[in-house]
């Protein structure tokens, strides 16, 4: 589901992408074009891909030899190829954070330029997929873990993992806000769409893989949603459209707790060459299609 913060015109063309990805199970990468899609210049599509490991896509091979666990079979590196893009930079890269997009070099996992440089004015399609790291979603997980198969952690009731759960959701939503003033800025004409997080967990546990009861499985789901809508709120502030990936994969079933033909997500023990807790190569592909329909609907 793409939206443009809470909605967008073209909603109808993409919810009958989502069918699609749903009752196929794994999407096929669209077919380049031979002209850029409609609101471009004739003279091509200059694509530019910011985020972390969300967006970079670690293990996924054949990988970027620069140390950023960046695949060329990200979804970035398959919009480009759907579009047959004129000029693409993607320099997503694991680890990194809103400071590291907009004015601090990464230095972890290596040294990387600050993101933003690679935006210029006349850059026209920007994916973002960010926010990770910048949460607390890393620490909300040890609080929800069950130490063994059918028993219930209780995490839904924790005071602190609410209280952790929604101060990192407003910290990421602010540095959002940072971000997207700064792409806006620079690139003021792109057509910019920020992927949404979640899709991992559903209502649903699998221990060990998802090492949670379902009920506190359903309360990080709900986590994610209110994340997702908090960044729909920024996103809409600023005319960028969201990519809602976490609704289509839950709706399809392609949870880290589906079977490993039709996840789009790893969890704890990854079954793929993708790493942990990250994209599949099909779930890199849905993100793909979904921004791909909406550009050509």
């Amino acid at each position: 589901m793409i939206t443009r913060g809470k909605l967008l015109g073209r909603a109808a063309a993409v919810a009958g992408v989502v069918l699609a990805l749903v009752s196929t199970g794994i999407a096929q990468a669209s077919v380049p074009q031979s002209a850029p899609p409609a609101g471009f210049s004739e003279t091509g599509i200059k694509y530019v891909a910011l985020g972390d490991s969300r967006a970079s896509g670690p293990r996924l091979e054949p990988m970027y030899p620069d140390a950023c666990s960046r695949s060329y079979e990200n979804f970035a590196g398959k919009i480009s190829r759907a579009l047959d893009v004129t000029e693409f930079a993607d320099v997503s890269c694991s680890a990194a954070r809103a400071e590291n997009i907009i004015d601090t070099p990464q230095l972890i996992p290596n040294y990387w330029p600050v993101q933003l440089d690679a935006v210029h004015p006349d850059t026209d399609l920007i994916t973002i997929s960010i926010g990770g790291n910048d949460s607390n979603s890393i620490f909300l997980g040890p609080l929800c873990v069950a130490p063994g198969p059918g028993t219930d952690r209780g995490c839904r009731y924790d005071p602190l993992a609410n209280s952790v759960a929604q101060s990192g959701i407003d910290r990421a939503a602010g540095e959002l806000d940072r971000i997207l003033t700064a792409v806006t800025q620079r690139a003021p004409n792109a057509r910019i769409y920020l992927i949404g997080e979640g899709g991992m967990i559903s209502s649903r546990g699998c221990w060990p893989n998802i090492p949670f009861s379902d009920a506190d499985a359903s309360w990080f789901m709900d986590y994610f949603a209110r994340y997702n809508t908090k960044f729909d709120e920024v996103a809409h502030a600023h005319g960028v459209r969201t990519v809602d990936i976490a609704a289509a994969s839950i709706a399809g079933g392609h949870d880290a707790c589906a079977s490993a033909d039709q996840r789009w997500f790893e969890g704890l023990f990854s079954e793929s060459t993708a790493q942990r807790l990250h994209f599949t190569d099909a779930g890199m592909t849905a993100v793909a299609d979904l921004v791909v329909a909406d550009l050509q609907g």
